[in-house]
C-alpha cells in the first residue's frame, strides 16, 4: 500500500501528471488522424518520462560525478570554495542574519570549515550575488564559517564571480596576488569537472575535493527508480547542465 500511495502521488503531481495530459493528447490526436501531432507529442512524452526517472537521471548524475574522488591526504596551501547559490531576504537561525546558503553551497561551506580545522589553512570564498534578488554568496558563507569557529583572519572573499568561469579568473589573481601556488578546490561532485576544466584553462593546477554527491553508485534496478519524478528530472537537468558546461569550456 505505502508504494501504490508513492506511485500516485508520483502520478498526480509534476512531472507525472504533464506525461499523462501528454499521452492522452496523443491519443487523441490520433483518432482524429493528426499522425505528425500524436508522433511529435507522443515523443515528447517519452522524452519528459525518460529524462525524469530516477534510475536515469542518477546514472546520468553519478557519470560527471565519478569524474574526481576525494583525496587521502589534503596538500595544498589554501581552500578554495566555489559557492553554488543563497537567497537574499530568508531568515538565518545559525547567524541569525538575512540570506541564506542553498543546500549545495552549504555542503561546499561544512566541508572547508571541517578541513579548515584539520589543516588549518586559510579559505577563499569565490561567489558573489547572481541576480538581484539573490543574496550575496561569499558574504553569506562567510557569517557561517566564522559561526563554524573559522577565524575571520583565515577567510578571503571573492564575492563579485557570477558563474564558474569567473570563480576561476577572479581566484587565479588572488592566488596570484597573495603566492598561493598549491589551491585545494572544493565544491559539489557535479560541479567539479566543469571548475578544474575552468582553472586549468589558466594554467591553475588545483587539488579536486569534491563533496556534496547527490548520486547514489550502487543503485537498485526496483519498480520505483523508473517512475518519473521530479526529483529524478532534477538530477538530469542538473547533469545536462554540467555536460553543456564542459563542451563551452572545451572539455
Amino acid at each position: 500500500m505505502l508504494y501504490l500511495i508513492k506511485i500516485a502521488y508520483t502520478l498526480l503531481l509534476p512531472p507525472g501528471i504533464i506525461i499523462v495530459l501528454l499521452l492522452c493528447t496523443a491519443l487523441w490526436l490520433q483518432q482524429k488522424k493528426e499522425y505528425l501531432g500524436t508522433l511529435l507529442v507522443g515523443l515528447s512524452a517519452i522524452l519528459l518520462c525518460v529524462s525524469a526517472m530516477p534510475y536515469f537521471g542518477n546514472a546520468l548524475l553519478h557519470s560527471i560525478e565519478r569524474r574526481y574522488v576525494m583525496p587521502d591526504q589534503v596538500s595544498g596551501d589554501v581552500l578554495v570554495v566555489l559557492t553554488g547559490g543563497a537567497t537574499l531576504g530568508t531568515p538565518d537561525p545559525l547567524t541569525k542574519g538575512a540570506g541564506y546558503l542553498t543546500g549545495n553551497t552549504a555542503a561546499r561551506v561544512l566541508t572547508a570549515a571541517e578541513l579548515h580545522r584539520t589543516t588549518k589553512l586559510p579559505v577563499l570564498l569565490s561567489g558573489g550575488q547572481v541576480f538581484p534578488d539573490s543574496g550575496n554568496e561569499s558574504q553569506i558563507a562567510k557569517r557561517h564559517l566564522l559561526a563554524l569557529g573559522v577565524p575571520e583572519s583565515s577567510i578571503v572573499m571573492d564575492d563579485t564571480s557570477r558563474n564558474t568561469e569567473e570563480n576561476a579568473q577572479h581566484t587565479a589573481a588572488i592566488l596570484a596576488e597573495r603566492g598561493w601556488k598549491r589551491p585545494v578546490l572544493i565544491t559539489s561532485a557535479f560541479h567539479m569537472a566543469r571548475s578544474v576544466k575552468q582553472f586549468q584553462s589558466l594554467k591553475v593546477d588545483v587539488l579536486p575535493y569534491p563533496t556534496d554527491y547527490m548520486s547514489e553508485p550502487n543503485q537498485l534496478a526496483r519498480t520505483g527508480n523508473f517512475i518519473p519524478s521530479a526529483s529524478g528530472l532534477a538530477q538530469t537537468a542538473t547533469a545536462l547542465k554540467e555536460y553543456m558546461g564542459l563542451l563551452a569550456a572545451g572539455g
